[in-house]
C-alpha cells in the first residue's frame, strides 16, 4: 500500500471491498463509538477486516500489530479512524489511550540520574 502524502489522505478503490458491508460497519461502529460501547482498538478492524485497512489507510498486517497494541497506533491512524466512521476525534483518542495506558510499564530513568534523584 503506498503511503499517503499529507495532501493526499483518501483512499484507493479495491476490489475486495464490498462497499455495502464496509457502510455497515462504518455506522456500526459510528453508533458503538457515540454509545461509549467501544472498549478497545482491536474491535474496529474486527469489524470489517477485510475492508478497514483500505478505509484506514494501512496494510492488513500493520492493521492487526497496532490496534491489538494501542500503544503503536499513530496520531494519524486514530485521527484516520475517527474520520472514516465520522466520530468525534476525542472519543477515538480515549479508547486508544485508555487501552495504550493499562498495557504501559512506566520508564525507569534511575539509572541515568544522581543517586540522590527521586522520581516523583
Amino acid at each position: 500500500m503506498a503511503k499517503k502524502s499529507i495532501e493526499d489522505n483518501s483512499a484507493n478503490s479495491a476490489k475486495k471491498v464490498n462497499p455495502n458491508t464496509m457502510q455497515e460497519a462504518i455506522r456500526n461502529l459510528r453508533s458503538r463509538f457515540a454509545t461509549g460501547d467501544v472498549h478497545s482498538m482491536k474491535e474496529i478492524p474486527a469489524a470489517y477486516s477485510s475492508g478497514m485497512p483500505y478505509a484506514i489507510g494501512l496494510s492488513y498486517e500493520t492493521m492487526v500489530e497496532r490496534f491489538a497494541d494501542p500503544r503503536k497506533l499513530t496520531l494519524e491512524n486514530i485521527l484516520n479512524v475517527a474520520d472514516v466512521t465520522n466520530t468525534d476525534y476525542n472519543k477515538v483518542l480515549e479508547v486508544a489511550l485508555r487501552e495504550a495506558i493499562r498495557r504501559h510499564t512506566k520508564r525507569d530513568i534511575s539509572k541515568l540520574m544522581p543517586d540522590d534523584w527521586k522520581a516523583k
